[in-house]
């Protein structure tokens, strides 16, 4: 006897899973127009830790902290109340331990849509890179080629080319003792002349404004940095954006239609 009742489709738990990943790498904009302070660079570099050292309470934070490359997947928008901005912790450019290739550029595509899109609410925008890992960096893509870019550099024109104001951040200073500073500075800053990226000093209107050693280890540079970030809030005009209460209300920033490469 032929049984008609026919079971229902099930999704097997690998297409369960498929759906979620896909869902995890696409990011949700921040609403509204509010100032907004962004962390950026490539993977494991410490962006993550420095955004939660900024804040006034752990609880605030709302992402990954991880020693993997790649736990930072999705936009973090980070609301600490005793701020007077948001914190946007970016996914880092790189090898994502849980993704594929595919999906790896994805994100980094919508990293540069985002920079694009909320342009008008980022006051300033932090990139991060590792300071024992930069001079490899500037070795592989312009001292030993001529015929590409680093990607800490790359970041960097693309923010600027959005007239995001910049701050470099060199993390991990720890790592390197008093030669390997000294000559990592005088490759960065040969590289940062020769891009004609010459910081202008903290109260500039745009360009790279500075570039800081820092450390979570030692808490070097921190403080500079922080202060540096507050007297760029200070000359922040507030009447110019949504009221902070209302923010939920609001649609999120404007998606775009297409995604922005670096090299454009």
């Amino acid at each position: 006897m032929t049984n008609n009742n026919q079971c229902p489709l099930r999704k097997s738990s690998l297409e369960e899973n498929l759906e979620k990943r896909k869902r995890k790498i696409e990011f949700s904009y921040p609403r509204g127009n509010y100032p907004r302070l962004c962390l950026i660079g490539n993977s494991n570099v410490g962006k993550s830790s420095i955004t939660k050292w900024f804040l006034s309470n752990e609880k605030f934070y709302t992402g990954k902290i991880g020693k993997t490359p790649g736990n930072t997947v999705k936009l973090n928008l980070i609301d600490d109340p005793t701020l007077k901005y948001q914190i946007v912790d970016l996914p880092g450019f790189g090898k994502m331990i849980r993704l594929n290739r595919k999906q790896e550029v994805r994100i980094q595509e919508q990293i540069l849509e985002y920079l694009e899109v909320d342009k008008q609410n980022l006051f300033l925008c932090i990139v991060i890179a590792n300071a024992a890992r930069i001079e490899d960096e500037l070795d592989k893509y312009y001292f030993q080629r001529q015929d590409t870019i680093p990607l800490t550099m790359e970041i960097i024109m693309f923010a600027l080319r959005q007239e995001i104001p910049c701050v470099l951040v060199l993390n991990k200073a720890d790592k390197l003792n008093k030669y390997d500073r000294k000559r990592v500075t005088e490759k960065l800053d040969q590289v940062i002349v020769d891009f004609n990226l010459v910081p202008e000093g903290i109260e500039s209107e745009k360009g790279l404004l500075d570039a800081i050693f820092t450390s979570m280890k030692t808490e070097e540079g921190l403080k500079p940095l922080k202060s540096l970030i507050n007297l760029r809030v200070q000359r922040i005009d507030f009447s110019d954006y949504d009221a902070r209460n209302e923010l939920h209300k609001l649609p999120p920033v404007k998606k775009p239609q297409k995604s922005n490469n670096l090299d454009e």
